[in-house]
């Protein structure tokens, strides 16, 4: 089908890039001590954000970094689940996560598993083409929820789950004056 012809409904965010939380994979926690792959993200507290122009920011190694602006716009609004850790060297910038899942369909969005790992039962890369699409199975109850991917994508010390939102979701964002965010489509 012709992406014309598809129905977008929800987004993807991205943001300004910042500097590496973790410079290196040996000084990366929260990762297999055999293979290196990340598996959980461990916040560097003494992380310190250069003052930027924006409210949402992925780190190199894809630490996904919001502003107060951000974490205040997401509790007036009541969305559940979204973990906000303040980085105790960088007063206003908190790590952020959502914890609900949205569920890709990795047969459309062409998911490319790579070299999965005895040792952790991760894989080394999970690789995504654009364009990103909802699985047929998962069901969404609303338009406006912020939620995360079901996969890391990435490689090795550096994969993040994506931020995925609902259409009435980006418009209140962008009412509220939230800058440098970046809405990409996700298709039924």
């Amino acid at each position: 089908m012709d992406k014309k012809n598809e129905k977008v409904i929800a987004k993807y965010l991205s943001g300004k890039d910042a500097e590496y939380m973790y410079e290196t994979c040996e000084e990366t926690p929260g990762t297999c001590p055999v293979c290196n792959n990340r598996l959980e993200d461990v916040i560097n507290m003494s992380y310190k954000i250069r003052k930027k122009k924006g409210d949402l920011f992925y780190t190199y190694d894809l630490f996904c970094i919001v502003t107060e602006t951000f974490k205040r716009f997401c509790e007036e609004n009541d969305y559940p689940d979204l973990t906000f850790i303040q980085i105790t060297a960088s007063p206003g910038y908190y790590y952020f996560t959502a914890e609900g899942v949205f569920k890709m369909d990795d047969e459309r969005c062409k998911v490319k598993f790579m070299n999965k790992r005895e040792c952790c039962g991760s894989y080394d890369e999970i690789i995504c083409s654009r364009p990103f699409y909802k699985s047929p199975d998962f069901i969404l109850q609303t338009d406006d929820f912020i939620l995360r991917t079901n996969h890391r994508f990435g490689s090795f010390q550096m994969k993040t789950q994506l931020v995925i939102i609902g259409l009435k979701t980006m418009r209140k964002m962008q009412d509220y004056g939230i800058k440098g965010i970046y809405f990409h489509n996700v298709y039924e």
